[in-house]
């Protein structure tokens, strides 16, 4: 019996996890994956891996806790698992601050410990320097991405997954070599599969060493950009732009310096701490996420089933295992029709 193939493009957070999800939901199933880039050179590598989904335009809120509760679940598991430390996964506490109103978010109830701070808390942050005026602190989830990702890799590669580098033009290219394709290509779509709803939102951050901070930090100002802190296993994350149509990859020092003075300015002790590294990234802005099956018609008259999976904003690690599992089932279920 001759085995179904399938391809899962891009090797981004979601790519990988999708490629993991559908070879131990379609366990007789070829999976090849195929990527341009690959960790630590994808936009996933540059995240800060925190859990807390945001920049997901209107995509319904209900699928958003669907996926975002699906992956929390998934990562506690992980932090609770002997591999916690091969992948940086680890518990992490701290606050969320405002120079405006503070509303509980969606997602209060999924986290730990959530509540308002008092005032005697808030003093911490002097008006005068920050401009800070309420908050909140609870305790989430954090990742180390690029670790993650290797780990994903070995465990695909392990389980019999194919390999290949290369970026893919068209989906043209795809026919008659695979029975199901997986787009996870992220902004690659705008190309790919021409969707112009796609726009790039520019992200800068900064990896300093600062192992003395141990709590994360953000402050999200009502009309400029937010400023964040958040310590992973090996360096301190700080950010960060949210420029939404800026195409631009390359590291702008002026970027670099307001995001720095941001960072002191909510945290002194900041002052002298070397900066290991500064990355950008382009998040898959998008006016909702996609996560849908389409049969697209091929030159040569055949149907290919294509399971899109992009469009996660600033949000890919706190949606990426509840939209691949999502996304393994369809793939099944496209495999299924296929066969009747």
């Amino acid at each position: 019996m001759v085995r179904k193939r399938v391809c899962v493009i891009g090797a981004g957070v979601n790519g990988m996890a999708s490629a993991v999800c559908v070879q131990r939901q379609c366990p007789n199933v070829d999976v090849t994956l195929v990527a341009d880039v690959f960790s630590p050179k994808t936009t996933s590598d540059v995240s800060g891996g925190f859990w807390e989904p945001y920049c997901l335009g209107d995509t319904p809120k209900d699928l958003i806790k669907k996926w975002s509760s699906v992956t929390w679940d998934y990562l506690l598991s992980l932090y609770n698992s002997p591999v916690a430390g091969r992948v940086g996964c680890q518990l992490l506490s701290g606050y969320t601050l405002t120079d405006g109103d503070c509303p509980d978010p969606d997602f209060k109830d999924q986290v730990f410990g959530f509540r308002q701070l008092t005032s005697e808390e808030l003093k911490q942050f002097p008006v005068a320097r920050t401009g800070i005026r309420n908050g909140s602190f609870h305790t989430t989830l954090q990742i180390d991405v690029e670790q993650y990702l290797q780990w994903l890799m070995e465990r695909f590669t392990r389980q019999g997954g194919r390999i290949q580098q290369g970026k893919v033009e068209s989906l043209e290219e795809m026919a008659g070599r695979y029975d199901v394709v997986v787009n996870c290509t992220g902004l690659g779509s705008y190309i790919l599969v021409r969707d112009t709803s796609l726009k790039p939102v520019r992200g800068q951050l900064l990896r300093v060493r600062a192992p003395w901070v141990k709590h994360f930090y953000f402050f999200k100002p009502v009309k400029t950009a937010a400023t964040y802190l958040i310590p992973s296993c090996r360096s301190l994350v700080v950010g960060g732009v949210l420029q939404e149509g800026n195409w631009n990859e390359d590291v702008d020092e002026a970027d670099s310096w307001d995001i720095h003075q941001r960072a002191l300015s909510l945290l002194p002790s900041l002052k002298g701490a070397k900066i290991e590294s500064v990355r950008t990234g382009l998040r898959p802005g998008r006016t909702q996420v996609r996560l849908e099956t389409q049969h697209l018609k091929m030159i040569s008259g055949e149907t290919l089933p294509v399971v899109h999976n992009y469009g996660h904003g600033g949000a890919g690690v706190a949606l990426h295992w509840g939209c691949a599992q999502q996304t393994a089932r369809l793939v099944k279920e496209a495999l299924t029709t296929s066969k009747l």
